[in-house]
């Protein structure tokens, strides 16, 4: 999972997803803090059995617990998905089987926030951004709080997005990455 090996549209469409999450939690600097602390966290929040993750400045919740199968084949999907672009492709039978079990389960799964205070907006995010018979796409909001590590999330954020001028007939293309 390298940012900047992405193609520039996959760049500038997770750039601003993540800028507009980012703005309904008050700033990069919180959402990079809610991110940062639930990388801390000793058991992943998505295992929760109350099914609530809860931060200072908001809670995040969820309709049922995830168990830890299921955990474990999204984080496949996820990777899959990275790799591939379709996490029910190509896979072994038992491979397709689990990861199938955990589409079927965790297909109309949706993430509230909810604010504590009048720094975060609330608004809410499903897991699955598409479901079909032979593919799902897993929701990039989703991938950046629970998957993705911090620093492809700042790469993420930070990103400009490259912009096309024609001057006198000389093209110039800028592409700054801050990391």
């Amino acid at each position: 999972m390298e940012f900047y090996r992405l193609e520039q549209e996959q760049k500038e469409t997770i750039h601003n997803i993540l800028i507009d999450t980012a703005t309904k939690f008050g700033g990069k600097n919180n959402f990079l803090q809610i991110i940062e602390t639930m990388r801390r966290e000793k058991e992943n929040p998505l295992l929760h059995q109350s099914s609530v993750y809860h931060y200072s400045s908001c809670k995040i919740n969820w309709q049922k617990s995830i168990h830890k199968e299921s955990l474990s084949a999204l984080f496949y999907a996820v990777k899959k998905e990275e790799k591939d672009g379709n996490i029910l492709q190509n896979l072994m039978p038992k491979d397709f089987k689990s990861t199938l079990n955990m589409v079927k389960a965790l297909r109309n799964l949706e993430f509230v926030v909810t604010p504590k205070n009048d720094s975060v907006v609330g608004f809410s995010f499903p897991l699955f951004n598409e479901v079909s018979d032979s593919d799902a796409k897993i929701n990039i909001i989703f991938k950046a709080f629970f998957f993705y590590p911090v620093e492809y999330v700042k790469k993420g954020l930070s990103y400009e997005i490259r912009t096309t001028a024609s001057t006198n007939s000389n093209e110039s293309t800028t592409d700054n990455p801050i990391a």
